[in-house]
């Protein structure tokens, strides 16, 4: 029950007890009000949020601080790349941001201040993305009372897939780095639809040479800590067994007996297992983001079609696309639930789309000819 005292200028003071914190000290909420009724209301509406359990007890904590609780809490809920990932946007854009700002202080115009300023630095979907997580960070603290809720997020960039190459991009980017190391890495990509952190985390016993058939169900990936780390595929739908052609099953045996290595002048190698048991160790002994980089600094040195290995994996896609391959085959391949298959990759086959309309077209005119 609220203690409610007249104070000496005539307004009305309710006193509610809230709670204890976490060293066991009691909390009580403030609410003044002109008139003794205005503050009984107040009172019993706060008392209401107590009973609901919508209350928080957040007023003088540090936002910031806030954040990097929630985002340790919450650790085992997401997978290591969005840890990591969160704890970037800690880093670089709420930290920086809120400074030592306490709840108490926080309004809608500076969630506003905050969308704005990102969108003066980043894409539209990359400031979605941030605010997105900030978003359920707010309510866990505020509740209802969340400065948020009425924050209306920046629709995500339309993806521009002008740089997925076409079948002549492809074979050009193929033949500038046919015979050298990369061939298999890009061939994997391209011609099997693997993802960069798979494609890195294969080992010899991985393939079966026999049956040119690629067991996918590791994959190499960012872990809490911010460090690379072999780990299974994210998705049932991930573990998987490829088919490849033998020419590169050929070349991937090559790289097993003589092993993976660059030029040192174009990028250092970064070798992850320290195992003696051959059949054990990685295919391709080098960390992912390494290899992106790499890769880029290839594209410009040798003047190849733009591209990465995520745009040779929607080549693959593609590939399968406009050669027939049934949409639950396709997805399988891929390691994707067929409804992101359908949603994510099909509509770039344009040219099949376009086929398949005219085909249409002409079967419903022969049949009002012979009707």
């Amino acid at each position: 029950m609220a203690s409610i005292k007249k104070r000496p200028n005539g307004t009305y003071q309710a006193t509610i007890y809230i709670g204890r914190d976490e060293d066991g000290k009691q909390l009580f909420k403030y609410v003044t009000k002109p008139t003794m009724k205005e503050c009984k209301a107040a009172a019993r509406e706060i008392e209401q949020q107590i009973a609901d359990g919508e209350l928080t007890y957040v007023d003088n904590i540090r936002i910031s601080e806030y954040i990097k609780n929630w985002i340790d809490m919450h650790n085992n809920q997401y997978s290591p790349t969005v840890t990591v990932l969160y704890k970037g946007y800690l880093k670089n854009h709420f930290r920086p941001f809120f400074k030592q700002m306490k709840f108490k202080d926080l309004k809608e115009i500076h969630i506003k201040k905050l969308q704005n300023e990102l969108l003066g630095k980043i894409s539209q979907t990359s400031t979605r993305r941030i605010m997105s997580c900030l978003r359920p960070i707010l309510y866990d603290a505020l509740k209802n009372k969340s400065p948020m809720r009425e924050i209306k997020l920046p629709k995500e960039d339309k993806v521009d897939y002008s740089d997925v190459p076409t079948p002549e991009k492809f074979r050009a980017i193929h033949d500038s780095v046919r015979g050298t190391r990369d061939e298999p890495i890009i061939l994997l990509a391209g011609w099997c639809g693997l993802r960069r952190e798979e494609i890195f985390a294969l080992k010899p016993n991985d393939l079966d040479f026999k049956s040119n058939i690629i067991r996918i169900d590791e994959a190499y990936v960012i872990n809490d800590q911010g460090e690379y780390q072999i780990k299974t595929t994210k998705s049932e739908n991930g573990l998987r067994a490829v088919a490849a052609p033998p020419y590169l099953m050929d070349l991937i045996k090559v790289v097993i007996r003589d092993g993976f290595a660059l030029r040192k002048k174009e990028r250092k190698i970064v070798e992850i297992t320290d195992k003696k048991d051959k059949e054990d160790k990685l295919i391709f002994p080098m960390r992912p983001d390494s290899y992106t980089s790499y890769l880029a600094k290839l594209v410009r040195d040798k003047k190849i079609p733009k591209t990465r290995l995520h745009f040779l994996r929607h080549y693959h896609a593609t590939w399968l696309y406009e050669n027939d391959v049934l949409d639950h085959l396709a997805a399988e391949r891929l390691g994707h639930d067929i409804r992101v298959l359908k949603a994510i990759y099909q509509h770039l086959g344009v040219k099949k789309k376009e086929q398949i309309n005219t085909k249409i077209i002409e079967l419903q005119e022969q049949e009002i000819k012979s009707s």
